[in-house]
């Protein structure tokens, strides 16, 4: 996982001086890797803040007039046609260099002197568009930007008075260390390994004077395992509109669009503290109540991304007295949004079980920053900070102030989470000398308390080393302490040793031997081995809809055929069932080698290993997908491993629309199958339709193969039912298979063996035909006892499914 964060807002908490290089630098090599630095400050290069004295009419021109501006070392007269031009307004002024972009559009282009209907201009007083702050500072056309809010003195270069003498690093943060994943966790690994002071203080919840006149509110977790601590504030007097600069260029800086200043103090704090938050309108909220419940089966709800989503039992919702307002750890409903009208919000601080979580928004297909910190695993102490620093927030930019208790529901009590810690052990592990004191030292730097037991034995000394509650979840025995002091004084200061003893026997690659299998595999499955070049033309991979810009180019290619390494199997695929359906107009191929991913500077590619089957043919693409699908899946149960596949598959062009799906391993998705789009097959003279399934061999390799289970062969006979069912086109046979098995404990088999479709249906209905089979295994069924079966089923699938028996 990457985040962006401001240079600039990681010193607010560490005193670090350190330039963004080295900063970088020192931080990759003992914490989270800072990939790449982006400074803010260069396209603002020769701009600076100008302060009209006087504008007076363009003689040649009635749009246009002409403002006497001083930027601090001189006056310039500017020829400018901004329709809120006044005596006194500061405004942003690009100098002769400067990069902009005329009326927002178009491309940057680099300003010089110029004359303007017969009148000299020697500058340009921009519109916020013009500089690439039109998100920041929306505006009306003609409009240039107004800077009379901003402190600085004419002159002030633009950079220095928006703040934007910045750099925002892009840092990859490792899973198990979500505490990392926010600007105070950067910090106080930055202090860790810079010997730097942590300069972050908590934020405390302000007490409630007796005078206050309460709002009545109230709430309730009934789903405690789920919802491990739920904490909420109720704030009055609030006034929306849009943040401050400071807080909207954090914001923005960090990838997130300003909203309002409610919405965007929820954003600043999950930035800042690594806590996601929701704020709700009070006065929204029906029976102004809180209920942390499970949805009931048939809910839906509108959420704040304007889809509207259907929720069921195995979904956490947060309620209010009569519906669903928001998906716990997803995203908040609309109705009751911060709006323009509000006056009175709820701050939401909640620790949600992150496997619920994932499960939620892959279930909605709807992945959020909020998701993506919740289904980590966050710690509970965690949401009182976050919550006394959206309550400071909302005090200093929304005039907001506390109007109820902090209500703070919580399953269980805090504990305390101490391992012992034996230095000698530490040093032992990690095969260098450290001194206990810089061993405890860093323990402390990271926020660990650390107290001296009783020596257990001559020289040898014993520390109880505290968790603080940021690391609870990944610190799980004393080696990881020895990980930490390892990682702070740098891997790069371990010294080098040239192991000894005797070279050990070549391992032999598993991706190798999991490429031989596939192809063998797939041989006795009736495919057709391809084998083309790793070269492609350009002609090729725009046919197939893969940009050539991002693709790994040869300086020297011997043919404009060759002048790619190819980023997928796909485009070689299409290219050789044109060559050959002339004369074998349907065909099933596969092709198992590698692909090749052009890296950000990287001097080669990476070469990644790659899985293709595909079938092509004149006949229905129904036909040609279900044999690929059966093909993999018949593979991965070979491989002894489970695929899954979700309809979420990206919009390139290159897929047909409704017809694809991607492949995963457990929580990874690996690959795409389905059709291919006929614009792509068209492109390549492909008369027939065209169905493909390409998939990352080394994350299958990679992937945790399951255990393999032999049993006794059954005793007694099973019991075989045909049943044909007529369901809604709109139901998937998957769910179809789900409902009849959850609904029998002696199905044993369900096989689909046709799918019709025909006027005696009705309008937009279909038929599934199954083969169902019953076993005992202690002994021989009835036909009473499978007809039984089949009557429960039947009632299931009519109650969930709409379905009915076909006549």
């Amino acid at each position: 996982m990457n985040i962006l964060a401001s240079y600039n807002w990681i010193k607010e908490f560490v005193a670090v001086k350190a330039a963004p290089d080295e900063f970088s630098r020192r931080m990759s090599l003992c914490g989270p890797s800072i990939e790449r630095g982006y400074p803010q400050a260069p396209p603002f290069e020769n701009m600076v803040v100008g302060r009209i004295e006087g504008v007076k009419p363009h003689p040649n021109a009635d749009r246009l007039r002409i403002a006497v501006t001083d930027i601090g070392d001189r006056k310039l007269e500017i020829v400018c046609g901004g329709s809120n031009l006044t005596d006194g307004m500061k405004v942003v002024v690009a100098l002769e260099g400067a990069m902009v972009r005329w009326h927002g559009e178009g491309e940057l282009i680099e300003l010089k002197p110029a004359e303007v209907r017969g009148v000299k201009s020697e500058a340009m007083i921009c519109a916020a568009s013009e500089i690439g702050l039109g998100e920041a500072f929306p505006h009306s056309t003609h409009e240039i930007m107004d800077l009379s809010w901003c402190k600085a003195k004419s002159g002030t270069r633009l950079a220095k008075a928006l703040d934007l003498d910045d750099t925002v690093f892009d840092i990859e943060i490792t899973t198990n260390r979500p505490d990392a994943f926010s600007v105070v966790g950067i910090a106080r690994e930055a202090a860790a390994i810079m010997d730097a002071d942590f300069l972050w203080k908590e934020a405390v919840l302000p007490s409630l004077p007796k005078s206050t006149e309460r709002l009545p509110f109230e709430v309730k977790v009934e789903e405690p395992r789920l919802c491990t601590r739920y904490q909420a504030v109720v704030m009055d007097g609030v006034e929306i509109g849009p943040s401050p600069w400071w807080l909207k260029n954090r914001l923005r800086m960090s990838g997130v669009r300003p909203i309002n200043n409610i919405v965007d103090i929820t954003n600043y704090v999950m930035l800042e503290l690594g806590q996601p938050m929701h704020a709700f309108d009070y006065d929204k909220l029906r029976g102004q109540t809180i209920v942390v419940r499970r949805a009931k089966d048939g809910e839906s709800i509108a959420l704040l991304d304007g889809s509207v989503k259907k929720l069921d039992s195995e979904r956490l919702v947060i309620a209010d007295a009569e519906r669903p307002v928001a998906v716990a750890g997803v995203m908040g409903g609309e109705e009751t949004g911060v709006s323009d009208g509000t006056k009175r919000i709820v701050f939401e601080s909640a620790t949600f079980d992150p496997v619920s979580v994932r499960r939620t928004w892959r279930a909605l297909n709807t992945q959020t920053d909020s998701s993506l910190r919740f289904e980590k695993g966050l710690p509970e102490d965690l949401t009182q900070a976050a919550l006394a620093r959206a309550v400071e927030l909302c005090q200093k930019v929304a005039c907001g102030k506390a109007v109820s208790k902090v209500f703070d529901e919580r399953s269980a009590k805090p504990k305390k989470v101490r391992f012992a810690f034996r230095p000698e052990r530490a040093e032992a592990l990690i095969g260098v000398k450290i001194p206990a004191a810089r061993m405890l030292k860093i323990l402390k730097s990271l926020g660990f308390g650390a107290a001296r037991k009783p020596t257990i034995r001559r020289g040898k000394a014993l520390y109880e080393i505290e968790v603080p509650y940021w690391r609870v979840r990944d610190i799980e025995s004393e080696r990881d302490f020895a990980e930490e002091a390892a990682r702070i004084f740098g891997y790069a200061n371990l010294p080098s040793v040239l192991p000894s003893g005797v070279l050990p026997v070549q391992a032999v690659d598993p991706v190798l031997v999991a490429e031989d299998d596939a192809k063998r595999f797939l041989y006795a499955a009736g495919f057709t081995e391809m084998v083309n070049y790793s070269f492609v033309s350009r002609q090729s991979l725009e046919r197939a809809k893969f940009d050539p810009g991002i693709c790994a180019r040869l300086e020297n290619p011997l043919t404009s055929d060759f002048e790619f390494m190819r980023p997928s199997l796909l485009p070689g695929m299409l290219a050789v069932v044109a060559e050959n359906e002339g004369l074998f107009p349907q065909g099933d191929v596969f092709e198992a080698s590698n692909v090749y991913v052009a890296g950000d500077g990287a001097e080669l590619p990476e070469e990644r290993p790659s899985v293709l089957v595909a079938s092509y043919g004149p006949q229905d693409g129904d036909a040609l997908f279900r044999k690929v699908k059966g093909a993999i899946e018949a593979y991965f149960r070979h491989s002894s491993r489970t695929v899954d596949f979700s309809r979420v598959s990206p919009d390139t062009g290159l897929w047909h629309p409704g017809r694809a799906v991607d492949i995963y391993i457990g929580d990874t998705a690996i690959g795409t199958l389905g059709e291919l789009h006929p614009s792509v097959t068209e492109a390549f003279g492909i008369d027939g339709r065209v169905c493909a399934a390409e998939f990352d061999l080394s994350a299958l390799v990679k992937s945790e193969a399951e255990s393999r289970r032999y049993g006794s062969i059954p005793h007694f006979p099973p019991v075989r039912r045909d049943l044909a069912l007529v369901v809604p086109e709109a139901v998937e046979f998957e769910k179809a298979e789900k409902t009849i098995r959850s609904a029998s404990e002696l199905l044993d088999e369900v096989i689909l063996f046709d799918v019709y479709r025909g006027e005696s249906l009705g309008a937009g209905m279909k038929s599934f035909a199954v083969h169902l089979s019953f076993q005992h295994p202690e002994r021989t069924l009835t036909a009473e006892e499978a007809d039984k079966e089949i009557a429960g089923i039947m009632s299931s699938l009519e109650k969930e499914l709409g379905a009915r028996v076909r006549g």
